[in-house]
């Protein structure tokens, strides 16, 4: 399993005014890492230069000793895996149909699937928790069920590293907790890095091992997450008050309402 490494990345969409300005951080194998920060912060601009997506105009990102930039996208899928928010598709595969699109980047061309990748399939339905929605068309799904397809679909890359981009917003509380108590044991079991960007505070100091609190395209803050998310640093980031509680050995983080 590899490790991720991001060292001084630069990007910007408007120069000179930078979206991400001189990021730098470490992600070990099997860790649970996630990326916060107000709208505008950098979190999904950093998503996509670690995901190949986006080239950094300055620094890079280094897996396993290679720069992302330099291998192909074949490669890169093989390597990388993306969960992206909920999306439309108007065609009328089934969830299977889907899940084996993760199969792609091992697939010769001409060759088709083999009894392998329908078995690798299967297995990422099973891991996801939704066998039972293998046969059922994408367009009878719940957004919680379409997210956990794509978690699937991530699952069946056989990926050393997972990329969630706001994987639970939008669900409810029953989804979320499916979702990222699924990846976070695949993360403990097989040892795959996940990095994921979250807006809720407290799903973050949940789930995560490691935290990168960004603002203005920097890292404000960095470590575990009861370190980064103290009330300084979440009121000097996000710009409004809130109150940080700690019971039997957790913390919770309330906003303080302003009436």
């Amino acid at each position: 399993m590899s490790g991720l490494f991001i060292r001084n990345v630069c990007y910007s969409y408007e120069p000179p005014v930078w979206a991400l300005k001189d990021v730098c951080l470490d992600i070990d194998a099997g860790c649970f890492f996630g990326i916060i920060g107000p709208n505008g912060s950098g979190k999904s601009t950093l998503l996509r230069c670690i995901s190949g997506n986006l080239k950094p105009q300055r620094g890079g990102v280094f897996l396993g000793g290679q720069d992302v930039s330099a291998l192909s996208v074949r490669e890169v899928a093989r390597r990388m895996a993306l969960v992206q928010q909920h999306s439309s598709l108007e065609y009328d595969f089934t969830v299977g149909d889907i899940v084996l699109t993760g199969r792609n980047p091992y697939i010769k061309r001409w060759r088709g699937e083999s009894a392998q990748d329908y078995a690798m399939m299967n297995d990422a339905l099973k891991t996801a928790g939704i066998p039972h929605l293998k046969d059922r068309p994408i367009t009878a799904l719940s957004g919680g069920e379409w997210q956990m397809m794509i978690l699937a679909r991530a699952l069946c890359q056989q990926a050393d590293i997972m990329l969630l981009d706001e994987p639970v917003t939008g669900l409810d509380i029953r989804h979320q907790v499916s979702i990222m108590g699924t990846v976070k044991r695949l993360a403990k079991q097989r040892g795959i890095s996940v990095v994921c960007v979250l807006h809720d505070l407290n799903l973050a100091l949940s789930y995560c091992d490691g935290l990168a609190l960004l603002s203005k395209g920097e890292v404000f803050a960095s470590g575990k997450p009861e370190e980064v998310l103290t009330k300084h640093n979440i009121e000097s980031v996000y710009g409004t008050g809130v109150t940080v509680l700690r019971h039997d050995g957790k913390m919770y983080i309330l906003p303080e309402m302003d009436m």
